[in-house]
């Protein structure tokens, strides 16, 4: 027993005992999924062709053929089978995390409004989520109380309310896993704010980088909790969280999100493992930690591949999809049209489904010149018969499609403006992604010239002189500069006409469609080369 007049000097020898040794050894499995958009059921997805520095890479090859073979990926069911085993295999180890942009993206997210698919992360034990930018095009009521619904923690340290900048959600987390203390922070997405979600529940707060707070959020929670393990979740974009890795000191690892990207290796930056997780459920990632006296001092990392024909449907999470769906199966099961070929979203410059949008959105309203914004998810339409349920995960939500006109200069200001968020070398001034779908134009382009003279030429959707002076007539969804002074836009209607609705009534006008790439935007000296650009050569 140690004697009592020892007692004080004991205490101050624990008081004074360094931090480092106290510090925990163990393993830790880090479980995570991003960009799912709410695609419960598995889908076709043709993602980006990957850039590499010697040119592109491709990926894909002939999609159709290699589709036959993969089967669909992703959904819902058998995303929660990978996560179970994943996590069963280190048991009481693992954390499940989720990058955001889940609630948000398919024809039931319309109908439903994410009310299921936090059920079935509820059903799954997700841990801890970040919100993307799609979760705010809920209104805040309602984005609310499905953060309320979760069974886990939604974290974003650069949410702050309006009137006193205070956070409007938790910043961070403290989770023990086994031996080791993890300190778990999230990142919503910072441009949130001038993206075309900004009509809902983003309106109502403030975003930004905010990389001071960040550093300071870090030193503190290093400061009162002295974790084993900083964790970031971030949907800030693979090229933003890389140089956010570079930039703040303390975090260990970087869960990346919004930029769909595949990350089949992590990259590591100022001691900062940095991954991402592709999207649509196509991978659950999976990255393991040795921690050696709070130290990561090894990993093992993999992208596990989810496709239905190779991995079993849980029947807990199958049911309660079931169940979503059922109140809206006649509605999106219905036959609208034929596809006589591949229509995907994702590319920089343009793809056949973005060429669908656009073209018809000019054809329903009769203008010169239509807009629609670049997303990044959508289920890829394959050869065959169309469904609502299709075409609603286009476009699902139930927005309506404007009217304007806007000057030939304004115009050529605007897609200069476009041009250089989509080409910037410095990650921080990406705002949104991939260039802006459009019709109605022929742009040639210099990625390489300076800010605002990257627009090389423009001429008309039937080869005419593209005017500065003149009046031209536009149409759009989903978008937001109609309404920047700086754009000049006038004449502005909101037709009442919802997009998706006015989309299918199109399509079964029309159908078959066929899908098509073409001159409407190619890279300065490639004008003669088919006019494709070559970012969407490979099909």
């Amino acid at each position: 027993m140690l004697n009592s007049r020892w007692l004080p000097y004991w205490l101050v020898f624990c008081v004074c005992l360094p931090t480092s040794a106290l510090a925990a050894s163990g393993e830790v499995r880090i479980i995570s999924t991003n960009d799912i958009h709410g695609y419960m059921h598995p889908v076709h997805y043709r993602y980006l062709d990957q850039l590499r520095p010697w040119g592109i890479q491709s990926t894909e090859g002939d999609y159709v053929a290699k589709a036959r073979y993969e089967g669909k990926v992703g959904g819902m069911a058998h995303v929660a089978t990978t996560i179970h085993r994943l996590r069963s295999e280190v048991s009481g180890k693992a954390l499940v995390l989720d990058g955001g942009d889940t609630w948000h993206g398919s024809g039931v997210s319309l109908f439903d409004r994410g009310v299921s698919m936090v059920k079935i992360m509820n059903t799954i034990g997700y841990d801890v989520m970040a919100p993307g930018n799609w979760e705010y095009i809920y209104p805040k009521e309602h984005l609310l109380e499905l953060i309320g619904q979760a069974e886990f923690p939604v974290l974003a340290y650069n949410l702050v309310d309006k009137d006193w900048g205070d956070p409007v959600l938790e910043q961070y987390i403290i989770r023990q896993v086994g031996e080791i203390k993890i300190a778990i922070i999230g990142m919503t997405y910072p441009w949130t704010a001038i993206t075309s979600t900004a009509t809902g529940a983003a309106q109502w707060w403030d975003f930004g980088i905010r990389e001071a707070e960040a550093e300071e959020l870090v030193e503190q929670i290093q400061n009162d909790e002295n974790p084993d393990l900083v964790v970031l979740i971030s949907h800030a974009g693979y090229g933003m969280d890389q140089k956010l890795a570079q930039r703040i000191d303390g975090i260990d690892v970087i869960v990346s999100a919004h930029t769909h990207n595949p990350v089949f290796e992590p990259v590591v930056y100022n001691d900062t493992i940095v991954y991402e997780g592709g999207a649509h459920g196509e991978f659950v990632a999976s990255l393991d930690l040795d921690i050696q006296d709070g130290k990561i001092t090894g990993y093992r990392y993999q992208l596990v591949k989810v496709q239905q024909d190779h991995v079993p449907a849980d029947p807990e999470v199958a049911r309660l999809i079931d169940e979503a769906y059922q109140p809206h199966a006649e509605r999106l099961n219905e036959v609208v049209g034929e596809a006589k070929g591949m229509f995907y979203r994702r590319d920089y410059w343009q793809s056949t489904m973005g060429n669908l949008v656009t073209d018809a959105l000019r054809d329903i309203e009769g203008t010169d010149i239509s807009f629609f914004p670049a997303w990044r998810y959508g289920a890829t339409l394959m050869p065959g018969e169309i469904t609502a349920e299709d075409i609603y995960n286009i476009v699902p939500t139930d927005r309506h499609i404007f009217t304007y006109t806007m000057p030939g200069k304004e115009i050529r200001n605007l897609l200069e403006n476009i041009l250089d968020g989509v080409v910037d070398q410095d990650p921080f001034s990406r705002v949104g992604g991939d260039m802006v779908r459009f019709s109605g134009l022929k742009i040639v382009y210099d990625a390489s010239g300076k800010r605002g003279e990257r627009v090389v030429s423009i001429r008309t959707a039937d080869d005419q002189p593209f005017s500065m002076e003149k009046e031209y007539s536009v149409a759009s969804a989903h978008t937001r500069f109609q309404h920047n002074p700086m754009f000049a836009a006038r004449e502005i209607v909101d037709t009442g006409k919802v997009f998706v609705e006015a989309l299918i009534s199109h399509i079964r006008a029309h159908s078959p469609i066929s899908p098509g790439l073409d001159n409407r935007i190619v890279a300065r000296g490639s004008e003669g080369a088919a006019g494709v650009p070559a970012s969407t050569t490979n099909q």
